[in-house]
């Protein structure tokens, strides 16, 4: 994985625990479990659920690193063409954006992602995809990762439709 991405979310960690994060004795419920409440998924039908991608685990290994551990579903949509529905996190300071991060929701703070692990997809484009701020449907070839930052990487992606 490029530098500059592991460093831009090493920032935005640092920066969701040190600015973003709610108070210790708040009860606001994670992005993941905010996704598994009946009628709180904002994919579209059409779209890859993002309920379905929430259902993975961080888990402690034998050799006490942290990674994913994933249902048999998610795994199943490994090297799987598939649409998503979310929200660009540009990587760059441009208005053309090849890689960037998809999430959920709308950003709420330049240096926070509305979740974790669960809730980011990175977005490998063979063609510039216009920045904005309102939600999008990218359609591309799913990687499911086990030794990465992301959990979860779309190659090839194109602007769709739902």
């Amino acid at each position: 994985m490029p530098r500059t991405l592991a460093a831009f979310l090493a920032l935005l960690a640092f920066a969701g625990v040190a600015v973003c994060a709610p108070p210790a004795e708040s009860k606001l419920p994670t992005a993941a479990e905010y996704m598994s409440q009946p009628g709180n998924d904002p994919s579209p039908p059409g779209t890859l659920s993002w309920q379905v991608l929430a259902q993975v685990k961080t888990v402690q290994r034998a050799d006490k690193s942290f990674g994913p551990e994933y249902t048999k579903e998610i795994k199943a949509l490994d090297r799987k063409d598939v649409k998503l529905y979310g929200f660009m996190m540009p990587l760059d300071q441009s208005a053309k954006q090849k890689r960037f991060l998809l999430t959920p929701f709308p950003p709420h703070c330049s240096f926070c992602t509305p979740g974790g692990p669960e809730a980011i997809i990175e977005v490998i484009a063979d063609k510039a995809f216009d920045f904005t701020y309102e939600p999008i449907v990218v359609s591309g070839t799913l990687a499911v990762l086990d030794d990465d930052i992301v959990y979860y990487r779309v190659n090839h992606a194109v602007p769709s439709k739902p």
